[in-house]
């Protein structure tokens, strides 16, 4: 059954979520300010006032022949366009699976008003001695974070990450209405023995599927809830009518005008 709003609930709601900030492509002036981003894909972008953090991701390879793999992303980003200057904060002071989980390629990402919330992502976990698709939602205070950078502070204490398998995916589209978030295509993916001649590399593709759940709490309390997994798209559509967010719109459109085999 589809779920219809009044025209009024569906004002309140978009006036309710008009702080989402999420930032889904760089201004021209961030790549003039840190040229390295052009080599750079599948990281998060998280905004404070004048300023925008990159999370994760990785860099390409300029000697491919030499370097099969790109390098991942080891530093917070820090572009401050107030003052025309960039800097970059390792992620090393993020100890443990946080610190691996921020240096992770293809985190699912979306901001709502000071929260920053980062999903999954794809990279080295030394503390599992693997290559691994991270199981992990972590929200992050921007302002406070952005301070505590700026003070020469280590920001640990603003990242608060919650363990749900559920939450292990990479490269999907993320996005919000107010009261779910939705996530749609991506892949799960590990490999064992990394550093061996033979490498195992393990991938589960999404492609054609969609996720809903809530987040409850805050800081330290947050919560997963009513967690569930699409796979008739049309049917999700119709469920949710004119409450699906804009980027899941715009990716479902294009699942469903792809020509049948």
């Amino acid at each position: 059954m589809k779920r219809y709003l009044t025209l009024a609930a569906i004002l309140s709601l978009a006036i309710a979520h008009s702080s989402a900030q999420t930032v889904r492509e760089l201004p021209p002036e961030a790549y003039e300010l840190y040229p390295t981003l052009q080599d750079m894909y599948g990281y998060a972008v998280g905004k404070s006032g004048q300023y925008l953090l990159i999370f994760g991701g990785s860099i390409r390879s300029d000697v491919p022949q030499q370097y099969t793999q790109d390098f991942p992303n080891l530093d917070i980003l820090m572009i401050d366009f107030k003052h025309k200057r960039a800097a970059a904060y390792t992620s090393g002071n993020l100890e443990g699976i946080l610190g691996e989980q921020m240096s992770a390629t293809g985190m699912a990402y979306y901001q709502d008003g000071n929260v920053l919330y980062l999903l999954g992502g794809y990279g080295f976990s030394e503390t599992n001695g693997q290559f691994m698709t991270f199981p992990y939602l972590t929200a992050i205070d921007m302002e406070a974070t952005v301070k505590a950078l700026l003070e020469g502070k280590n920001p640990v204490a603003n990242f608060f990450q919650v363990c749900d398998e559920r939450m292990a995916i990479f490269d999907a589209v993320m996005d919000y209405n107010g009261e779910e978030f939705f996530l749609i295509n991506g892949k799960s993916a590990y490999k064992l023995e990394p550093f061996s001649d033979t490498p195992v590399y393990v991938e589960q593709p999404f492609q054609g599927q969609a996720r809903t759940f809530k987040v409850n709490g805050k800081a330290d309390n947050l919560k997963i809830s009513q967690f569930q997994t699409w796979y008739d798209l049309e049917g999700f559509r119709e469920h949710y009518g004119p409450l699906l967010p804009e980027a899941i719109e715009k990716e479902l459109q294009l699942l469903l005008e792809e020509p049948v085999e």
